[in-house]
């Protein structure tokens, strides 16, 4: 089992390195980045990424000391959220790919970045839900990831919606 987790925990790892890459080009203006060939190449990463903290969760060596109906109970409410606002976020937006407006509704109107988060909540949710400590002290390395994306695609959509951006960013949180 040990072995499993570690697989896991490495490809993960490698899923969020290689869309942060992506992030990066996409913030630096990298044409590839604007391709639909590579845009769909490296989801594929990140997706397998998410599959493989899933066999975190059912695999990790390590168990949180906490009472199992409670564990449950409370890692689910997180961790439900989280997926919530993720799908919301998606639906409201319409899909992942960038749109040519600034979506401010629904989620949207309180949170800038509603999948990040929901994903951090997801992120920490789930390994309470499971009590599996490895895989919620993995959060320490997918938190900054996450935040580095949010940094940078707020760069971009600053240069690209400008003073309305800027304006959106003020009154909202995140």
């Amino acid at each position: 089992m040990i072995a499993v987790f570690i697989i896991a925990f490495a490809l993960c790892l490698i899923g969020y390195v290689l869309h942060t890459i992506f992030h990066a080009l996409a913030y630096k203006g990298s044409k590839l980045a604007e391709s639909s060939t590579a845009t769909n190449l490296l989801t594929m990463p990140i997706s397998f990424g998410y599959i493989c903290w899933i066999v975190m969760l059912f695999t990790d060596p390590m168990s949180i000391d906490i009472r199992k109906y409670i564990a449950i109970t409370l890692g689910l409410l997180i961790g439900l959220a989280g997926f919530a606002l993720f799908l919301f976020s998606i639906i409201q937006k319409k899909g992942f790919d960038e749109v040519d407006y600034l979506v401010k509704k629904g989620v949207y109107s309180k949170l800038r970045h509603p999948m990040y988060v929901g994903t951090m909540l997801l992120h920490i949710g789930f390994p309470i839900a499971t009590r599996s400590l490895l895989t919620l002290a993995s959060s320490l390395i997918w938190f900054p990831i996450l935040i580095s994306w949010k940094y940078m695609e707020e760069k971009s959509l600053e240069r690209k919606f400008g003073e309305e951006y800027v304006e959106y960013r003020k009154s909202t949180l995140f």
